[in-house]
């Protein structure tokens, strides 16, 4: 999979895959799984199809999507996305442990967080981050993990 994607994915995010599996966080977000059988929430198929959904936005909008997107330097990889359709990215700018998280919500502007994708979790879960991607519900303190069939 490395090699699909050029390089290795942050530690944390191959952590969680690897003891989670695939499923969904507080029944609105979906950490893509690289493993998975279903190409809705397979990470390799989704970096195709959200990529291509973004590549689209930046040509019609220019100037209101100034992000590059993987593969090109720096460019936003998709790790997640909501039931409601905002899109989670990395920033794949530096060193793979230092990505940053970008949001992409379905009705507003992208945001950028200093955090890693466990980072941004945590701190979504327990609402220390407020994002226009995330709805006040999904802030529940401790999170609950409904894993999608094999």
């Amino acid at each position: 999979m490395t090699s699909k994607l050029g390089g290795p994915l942050p530690t944390d995010y191959m952590q969680f895959v690897d003891h989670y599996g695939s499923g969904t966080i507080n029944g609105f977000l979906t950490v893509f799984n690289p493993f998975s059988a279903n190409p809705h929430v397979n990470l390799l198929d989704q970096v195709f199809v959200q990529l291509s959904a973004l590549r689209e936005l930046r040509t019609n909008f220019p100037n209101e999507f100034e992000f590059p997107l993987f593969f090109e330097p720096g460019g936003l990889l998709p790790w997640a996305a909501s039931a409601d359709g905002d899109v989670f990215f990395w920033s794949t700018a530096g060193e793979s442990g230092a990505w940053e998280v970008v949001t992409v919500p379905r009705s507003d502007s992208p945001e950028r967080f200093k955090l890693s994708m466990s980072q941004f979790l945590a701190r979504g879960l327990t609402g220390q981050v407020r994002s226009a991607a995330l709805p006040q519900y999904f802030a529940s303190g401790m999170g609950s993990f409904e894993p999608h069939p094999a």
